[in-house]
Parts: C-alpha cells; sequence; structure tokens
C-alpha cells in the first residue's frame, strides 16, 4: 500500500509532466500559456522572426513590455525562422511530442499526434454571425453588456481598465486544456477545444443572458437604492456601504442632530433623501483622515474602507501575506503577479522571469 509524501519532501509541480507549445500571440491564449507554465508544464513560446505582438504592447519599461514579460513568465521563447521552408521544418520538430499546442484561429498547423490537445483561441466563436471578425478589449466589454452595466446611470457607460476579457478567455483555455487532458487519461486521445473571447464574456455575464432570456430586459446602469457613497476626504477616499444603521452613519461624521430630522428618521425617508445626507457627509469627509472615517465607521459597525491607490495594494500587509505579489527569481528586485489560485502540493513557477528583448532563440 503506498504511502502520502512526507511534508517535509518536496512535491512535483501538478503539470510538470506536460510539454506546451505556444503558438498564440495576443493576450488570452499565452495568458492560457503563463497559467500552464505557472503549475510546471514546460511552455515553449514560438514567436515569428519580428517577435510576438505582445512584446510590442504597453505598458513599456526599459526592458521592454511589462505585459509580454507578465505574459510569458517561466516559458522558453524560440524564434521561427523568416523563410517557409526552415520555418515549416521548424514548426513540425516543435509540435512533434507535444502534449497541448495553444493557437490562434488564424495558425496553420502540421499535422498534431493523436495524443495531442490542440486549444484554438479566438475573438469569436469559429461558426456563426461573427467568425472571422477581430475586435478589442472595448468592443468586447460593450457586445457583453457589462458596459452598459457600469458607471452611474447620469453619465456614460464605463470602460473597465486592463484586458480582463482577454484574461477571462485566457482562464476559460486554461480550463478547457485541463478538462480535454483529464479525459485523455481515460481514453489515451487529445481533441481539439475552442476558447472565444465573445463566450467567455458571456459566460462571465451570466446573469445579463438570464435577465435577457426570461423577460427580454437588459442590465442597465439604474441608480443604486442602497446606501452606498464615495466620499473625499483630507489625504484619499472611503468607500461606505450604509444600510444596516443610519443613526450610526451620522454618529461616524459626528452629525447626531441628523438622526431625528425627519427627513431622515425613517428608513424610506433616510434612503429617499439619501443624496442630500451625502453632501453633509462629504463636507465634514473632507475634515477627516480615511484612517479616522474608517475606523470609526468600523467602530460603529458600518462597512467602510479606504479606496486604495495601486501603490498601497502593492506594498498591503493582506496582499504580501496572501502572495499577491512575490518577487521574481530574477535577484534583481524585479516583482511578479502570485498564482490566481493554489494547487495543493504544487509549487508556483510562473514567477520565474520572462524573456527579455531579443532573448528567443
Amino acid at each position: 500500500m503506498s504511502r502520502p509524501p512526507r511534508r517535509d519532501q518536496p512535491r512535483p509541480a501538478a503539470l510538470g509532466h506536460l510539454n506546451v507549445v505556444d503558438l498564440s500571440s495576443g493576450v488570452a491564449g499565452q495568458y492560457c500559456g503563463k497559467l500552464m507554465a505557472g503549475y510546471g508544464a514546460e511552455v515553449t513560446l514560438v514567436e515569428p522572426a519580428e517577435g510576438t505582438p505582445t512584446r510590442r504592447m504597453p505598458p513599456f519599461a526599459a526592458t521592454g513590455s511589462l505585459l509580454f514579460r507578465h505574459l510569458n513568465q517561466g516559458k522558453v521563447p524560440v524564434s521561427l525562422p523568416a523563410a517557409e521552408p526552415d520555418r515549416d521544418a521548424r514548426l513540425r520538430a516543435l509540435v512533434a511530442g507535444a502534449d497541448v499546442v495553444v493557437r490562434d484561429a488564424t495558425t496553420v498547423l502540421p499535422a498534431l499526434g493523436p495524443g495531442t490537445v490542440e486549444c484554438v483561441v479566438s475573438d469569436f466563436p469559429e461558426s456563426g454571425p461573427y467568425a472571422g471578425w477581430g475586435a478589442d478589449e472595448m468592443v468586447h466589454q460593450a457586445l457583453s453588456g457589462y458596459m452598459n452595466a457600469t458607471g452611474r446611470s447620469d453619465r456614460q457607460p464605463l470602460y473597465g481598465v486592463g484586458r480582463r476579457a482577454y484574461y477571462a478567455c485566457g482562464t476559460t483555455a486554461f480550463v478547457s486544456v485541463l478538462a480535454a487532458l483529464h479525459e485523455r487519461r481515460r481514453s489515451g486521445r487529445g481533441q481539439r477545444v475552442r476558447a472565444s473571447v465573445f463566450e467567455s464574456m458571456a459566460a462571465m455575464g451570466q446573469n445579463f443572458v438570464t435577465q435577457h432570456s426570461y423577460n427580454g430586459t437588459t442590465e442597465s446602469r439604474a441608480r443604486y437604492t442602497g446606501l452606498l457613497a464615495t466620499l473625499r476626504c483630507a489625504d484619499g477616499h472611503i468607500v461606505m456601504f450604509a444600510i444596516r444603521d443610519p443613526a450610526a452613519v451620522c454618529r461616524t461624521f459626528d452629525a447626531e442632530h441628523l438622526i431625528d430630522d425627519p427627513r431622515f428618521a425613517q428608513p424610506g425617508s433616510f434612503i429617499r433623501n439619501w443624496d442630500e445626507l451625502v453632501k453633509v457627509f462629504q463636507d465634514r469627509a473632507l475634515r477627516m483622515t480615511t484612517e479616522e472615517v474608517v475606523t470609526r465607521a468600523q467602530e460603529l459597525r458600518i462597512s467602510c474602507e479606504r479606496v486604495w491607490t495601486l501603490e498601497e495594494l502593492v506594498s498591503a500587509e493582506q496582499w504580501r501575506d496572501r502572495g499577491v505579489v512575490r518577487g521574481a527569481r530574477t535577484g534583481a528586485g524585479e516583482q511578479a503577479l502570485g498564482p490566481v489560485f493554489r494547487i495543493s502540493g504544487s509549487p508556483y513557477l510562473a514567477d520565474r522571469p520572462g524573456p527579455g528583448p531579443g532573448e528567443a532563440r
């Protein structure tokens, strides 16, 4: 009978037995490859002679594209020859022993082995009214309904920062590959899986789809009826959610005289006149620090927290303890994002340095 490994013995990485070839050129596919590398897979990033397009995507530092380095930490870069015969021969050799190949929908591959899992990443499904179309982050956020539901009702829709649609698709691709590999353990056969940004965003907004299917309506930027406020303080901003105890909210800002005001005495009137109250709270918050407001509010059991800057988040104790940001294994003080999730007993390896300019072999 086998025994579990001792706790003091290092365990192998969960995906350490896999050979992955990343032929993708965008955020979604390369993020899928990064996740594979993070849990131990040997991932080869295959680039054209001029370099993969993410090398030319912002933001930039002296070392080149920070986005490229983030997406490709832990990978081994390989540059394909520019001449077609040599290029095809090199590509055939790279995919010959691959367990997984990640590619764009437009990439033409040589024949793959029967056990290879092929993952096709695209903006839209390969069939349907948008087949073959291209898009960008803003288009996907608009099509999915997220922009229509984000922001204030009296202003224009808000575009979420970053490349969340493409990261969602990369995660979908990663999960799809793992499912196909699990099936391969039973059948011994590989298969083709597909992940599109369009469908990934639709899956994220499942409530939007359900609502429209049920009653034909769409989520919008309707005014939030709860007691929510973002207030500017002397040294920053706070967010407060004050639905439980109106009197305690008034005490937070030394406005006890408002507790018995007939405009705010009853829960219904308190909600109806919330905007008027917020003006009073805002005036008083400007003379208080964020720490003062948060401390008072939390002592009175009001949900309240400081709006953190990116610099503050990176150095936050909670982020440090959770390993959200880790030191990259460069020895040069470079930082990298930690794992999105953890696999028990498996080391996380995507904080190995990503390839720099001209490092493709």
